[in-house]
């Protein structure tokens, strides 16, 4: 006689939340990355860069263009720490750049120091929220560090 197959299980609830939490940390935060870039972008249009600003124009592209190119493989593949530590790097270049760059006598705009520090510091803010939150999904997927009788190493200690 044949044996009635029987429903799939799903998941178990905190599995589902760590599951959604990961779709977060990679959705919410490469779309949010996106539109940063994009308003990196297009900053110098809308706040009116002047023709000898070149420079900081160049930086701020040159950075847009590589952290919508990450943003955008965050759709693609899982997002890892690496990426994560990179935008943290380009955030922090984005807001030091101007005085950077104004120190190697170059023409730099107000405007663009004003952009640039504040758009580097959603960076390294977008960067370490995606940090914090890859690393509490690492610690809820580990199992507990327990020996066979099954006393984790926490409870013999205390």
């Amino acid at each position: 006689m044949p044996q009635a197959l029987s429903a799939p299980t799903s998941a178990p609830p905190v599995k589902a939340a760590s599951t959604l939490q990961e779709a977060a940390r990679q959705q919410i935060i490469g779309l949010l990355l996106l539109l940063v870039s994009i308003a990196l972008m297009v900053s110098p249009w809308i706040v009116g860069y002047p023709d000898t600003a070149k420079d900081a124009h160049r930086n701020e592209l040159g950075v847009a263009i590589v952290v919508f190119l990450v943003a955008m493989a965050r759709f693609f593949r899982y997002p890892s720490a690496r990426s994560d530590l990179f935008v943290l790097v380009l955030g922090v270049w984005l807001a030091v750049s101007p005085w950077a760059l104004s120190a190697q006598k170059t023409a730099v705009f107000d405007g663009a120091e004003i952009t640039d520090t504040l758009i580097g510091c959603v960076y390294v803010l977008l960067s370490l929220v995606s940090l914090g939150m890859l690393r509490r999904a690492q610690r809820r997927s580990r199992p507990s560090q327990e020996d066979s009788t099954g006393v984790s190493q926490k409870m013999r200690e205390g």
